[in-house]
């Protein structure tokens, strides 16, 4: 298959030509001009790495859990690649919901391709802004043996606040076991941030938020984390969770190479403005979490005004960043495509257009609308045809008045 467009965003900067694929690789790149007869012209539309989301627990009515069944599972790996995303590490600290998601890694699926496993905690110590801390559960090993046994390999990243008891147990094992470590929500101060760095941690669990903040006489552990080399951010680039402010300044201190966009995505992403049932999502007892709304500017709240997940995909926060902070395309598609890929060890075959390399490839508008999604060389999703993305009866079952 050859494809055509005058931008297309290869390791080597926008180049217009054509991509050769064969076999779901990216064989050859050849420029404008070149005696070649093209399968498909995509024109002057985008043609860009896939997107690598490394932090969501679902989207389009479907929450990643225990109790999900594989077939809203694959719709929501199909939804996201509505939004671009070709390779994702869905994101849940349920233990039954990580074997069934590692037996689906080992398939191949019709949408974006499950490279491993996220656990978000569950060992956090605070809630963030407006919440109500019902309490959080100790560190059992026992429990993260058995992370470590269903995933066989899989498990890519574990959150913990280091200054809940025996985190430091924690870490090491996870460590031991070849588990990438983050640092999430957490009340800890710059000095526990850093010996938590020291230990072996070197992710920011979506940077700035439900962590303690820059303040001019601790700079707590966002502070910590943008100043540490060994740390990679997480940044959620919706404009909600970190304001467009703060992000040009994360952006001016911390090396782009150590940045990886995330969505934090939850199952009322793609809902419609309004009241919603969270128990199903977020427990129940004295959770500020049992009524959700999703607002018109795309706020996903608890009760107490807390934010709750997010309701926009990466590829938002890439249009936020080209067109509201004036950055570069193809420096953005670092932080959304390559970074991750780097940091959790497929930068070899993923991450960038150039030969050699699996064809995770988007076609975008230039209003970055995603028009068309494949993955190593299979189209995943078209526009055209993919139309119903959200799951039945979820906006019926779930909302509430």
């Amino acid at each position: 298959m050859i494809i055509k467009s005058s931008k297309i965003y290869t390791e080597d900067g926008c180049k217009a030509g054509y991509l050769q694929i064969e076999s779901g690789i990216i064989k050859a790149f050849y420029p404008e001009g070149s005696n070649i007869t093209p399968n498909i012209d995509y024109g002057n539309n985008r043609i860009i790495p896939g997107i690598y989301d490394t932090h969501c627990h679902g989207g389009f009515g479907v929450r990643i859990a225990s109790t999900t069944p594989e077939d809203e599972l694959k719709l929501f790996l199909k939804g996201s690649a509505s939004h671009g995303v070709t390779a994702l590490l869905p994101t849940t600290s349920e233990v039954e919901a990580m074997k069934i998601l590692c037996k689906m890694a080992q398939e191949e699926q019709n949408g974006a391709k499950i490279m491993g496993i996220h656990s978000e905690g569950p060992w956090g110590a605070r809630v963030g802004e407006k919440g109500i801390n019902t309490g959080y559960p100790k560190v059992d090993l026992e429990y993260a043996q058995k992370m470590v046994d269903v995933c066989n390999g899989k498990l890519i990243m574990v959150g913990i606040a280091p200054e809940v008891e025996d985190a430091d147990k924690a870490i090491d094992f996870f460590i031991s076991n070849g588990v990438t470590m983050a640092i999430y929500h957490t009340n800890a101060n710059y000095q526990q941030a850093n010996e938590a760095i020291d230990r072996g941690i070197t992710v920011a669990t979506h940077l700035g938020n439900v962590m303690t903040g820059l303040h001019h006489r601790d700079i707590g552990v966002m502070g910590a984390c943008i100043l540490r080399d060994e740390v990679h951010c997480e940044l959620i680039c919706d404009g909600m969770h970190v304001s467009l402010p703060m992000i040009e300044i994360i952006l001016k201190i911390k090396d782009h190479n150590k940045i990886i966009m995330i969505s934090d995505s939850g199952s009322y992403a793609g809902a419609p403005v309004g009241k919603y049932q969270g128990g199903k999502d977020f427990g129940t007892g004295k959770s500020d979490r049992n009524t959700i709304e999703v607002t018109e500017e795309g706020f996903v709240l608890s009760s107490t005004g807390r934010l709750s997940g997010s309701s926009k995909p990466v590829i938002f926060g890439m249009k936020n960043l080209v067109e509201r902070l004036g950055m570069p395309l193809d420096e953005v598609i670092r932080l959304s495509s390559y970074n991750p890929h780097k940091k959790y060890g497929s930068a070899d075959k993923k991450g960038s257009i150039t030969a050699g390399k699996d064809a995770d490839i988007v076609v975008i508008s230039d209003d970055f609308s995603v028009l068309y999604t494949y993955s190593e060389g299979r189209l995943v999703f078209d526009y055209q045809v993919d139309t119903d993305l959200f799951k039945h009866n979820f906006v019926e079952e779930n909302k509430v008045g």
